[in-house]
């Protein structure tokens, strides 16, 4: 039983039962007519711990005008609402805390601020309408939240290729990064202007500032206004935009250049942001800023002139929300094969991490969010080992979830097997890659695992790793079972052992997918290959080329 904080016995029934969602109707027949504010309050506190924000929540609106003038209630309601995402019942309570002294008038200006982005109030440009020659008919305005030289992660070497194929293709790629950046990284080493491997990048620097204590609002006006300048300066033919932060916040700036200027805007969705907003799984794809987020979402895609996706999965997500089919392209991840090319494994890194010998399956991957589910690699070696195979895991890179991945192997006997490597610096990472002979990613069923293609299983086919994948749409697209790669139920420890157990076992089918992987590789997923693809789309968007097919 769970006794319930700061009750008396008896005020609440004395215990409330470990289900709190079968008992709590019982104790509110017994209470509510003369639940006092102390009661109410803990019994919302409890159900915070324990949460239950739904069942929060209506007690709320039920002791609202009972209580409402009670600050600890307050507290507790807006701890609940901000834990469903409910952002417009956050900013009444708090300003009934800020009426009642116990909240700051930043307070409310931050959540004001959030709630004009979540309509898409914001930014606007005001003015008469106004003409940018291009300064040439091919050059392309990247718009994007982070950039090489100063960060390297799978959406900057995205970008960064992207930026070099099309510059091969005929384009003419210029880059303007979001205010704040680089600074946030390597502080007044920052410069306004830098040109990696000959693209420009413009950084909107403005000195040191606490971007993240600036109301969204506030922050995205002076995003549009430093764009909007660059923008007359450069002259492109064209903006291409690529999902922020949030998803759609810097097409909402595109969006306001083009309604200025009459640039066409093409966005770039790389993934689906929505459910980003709470690392609550329960509650991730409900409440008001989920809704507010797919609405916006979508009205960024209608406003923009085209949308691009990385694979089919993602575009029939899109189009399933109502973007016109034909307004939808693809433009799909690749590798760089020079980098990514086959090599032996390095035995002395393998001696060093405790591998050894042994054969091993593994992941690349971060360790920050439940959708990668490392956890059913180690689950698959427990498996392995329990049926006399020999088979290491190997992970690659570090994150919040990592103690409790560590924990995991601990209690299923198998730490000795499962070897951690902690964050690996991306000039190294391939020398990790090449210590794994059966590549997994072992993604749950999520939204964004659903939907969105990932980079690291191209770099794998590249190298000649077999790779097996969860039986998800955007995965299963690229290995193609049985062509390129194997595929598995996804969280089920057991199919994953099973099919790793099959990979090992059948070296000649593993030769042929893997012979199968490389070849579309280089035939179809080189970086160089979306340079064209990019200059097709644009044509088309400029009037000036059919839709590619």
């Amino acid at each position: 039983m769970t006794q319930v904080p700061g009750a008396e016995s008896g005020a609440l029934g004395g215990n409330l039962g470990d289900d709190v969602g079968n008992d709590l109707g019982d104790v509110l027949d017994r209470t509510l007519p003369d639940a006092s504010a102390e009661m109410v309050v803990a019994l919302l506190r409890h159900l915070f711990t324990a949460k239950e924000y739904d069942q929060g929540l209506a007690l709320v609106d039920q002791w609202w005008e009972a209580h409402s003038t009670n600050a600890n209630f307050l507290k507790i309601a807006r701890s609940l609402q901000i834990k469903r995402g409910e952002m417009t019942a956050t900013l009444r309570t708090t300003q009934r805390l800020i009426a009642l002294k116990q909240a700051s008038q930043d307070a409310t200006t931050l959540i004001e601020g959030r709630l004009r982005e979540l309509t898409g109030q914001v930014p606007v440009l005001p003015g008469p309408a106004e003409t940018v020659v291009p300064f040439n008919p091919h050059r392309v305005l990247h718009l994007v939240k982070e950039s090489r030289p100063y960060l390297s992660n799978g959406f900057t070497s995205r970008s960064h290729y992207n930026f070099l194929a099309e510059r091969e293709a005929g384009l003419d790629p210029i880059v303007v990064t979001e205010p704040g950046f680089p600074r946030s990284v390597v502080g007044d080493a920052a410069r306004p202007q830098v040109n990696p491997d000959g693209i420009r990048h413009f950084h909107l620097d403005v000195g040191p500032a606490d971007f993240k204590a600036m109301p969204v609002d506030r922050y995205l006006q002076l995003f549009a206004d430093l764009a909007l300048e660059r923008v007359r300066f450069l002259r492109p033919a064209i903006i291409h935009v690529s999902s922020g932060r949030r998803g759609y916040e810097t097409a909402l700036v595109a969006l306001a250049i083009k309604d200025r200027t009459g640039i066409p805007v093409v966005y770039e969705v790389r993934s689906f942001f929505e459910a980003n907003w709470t690392d609550e799984v329960r509650y991730e794809a409900s409440g008001e800023q989920f809704e507010s987020r797919m609405r916006l979402e979508e009205e960024c895609m209608h406003r923009a002139d085209f949308v691009l996706t990385l694979g089919e999965s993602m575009r029939s997500e899109i189009v399933a929300r109502g973007i016109p089919a034909e307004k939808v392209g693809i433009i799909p991840n690749g590798v760089d094969v020079e980098r990514f090319t086959p090599r032996e494994r390095p035995q002395e890194l393998a001696d060093e991490l405790g591998i050894g010998d042994a054969p091993t399956f593994g992941y690349v991957s971060n360790m920050d969010h439940y959708r990668e589910s490392q956890e059913t690699l180690i689950a698959a070696c427990a498996a392995l080992k329990a049926a006399g195979r020999d088979e290491h895991c190997l992970l690659v890179g570090g994150g919040p979830r990592r103690e409790m991945l560590e924990a995991l192997a601990e209690s299923l006997d198998v730490a000795d097997r499962v070897h951690f490597t902690g964050n690996v610096d991306h000039d190294r990472v391939v020398d990790y890659y090449a210590l794994i002979d059966v590549f997994v990613v072992p993604r749950t069923r999520e939204r964004a695992a659903t939907h969105v293609t990932p980079l690291k299983p191209f770099e794998a086919m590249a190298l000649g790793i077999p790779v097996v994948v969860s039986d998800l749409p955007a995965l299963v697209e690229l290995t193609d079972p049985p062509h390129r790669g194997w595929k598995f139920e996804p969280d089920d420890a057991g199919d994953l052992a099973r099919v790793i157990t099959e990979v090992f076992d059948d070296p000649a089918e593993r030769s042929r997918r893997v012979s199968a992987a490389t070849e579309w590789i280089h035939t179809q997923r080189q970086w160089v290959h979306n340079g064209p693809r990019y200059r097709e789309y644009f044509e088309h968007v400029l009037g000036r080329g059919e839709l590619p097919r």
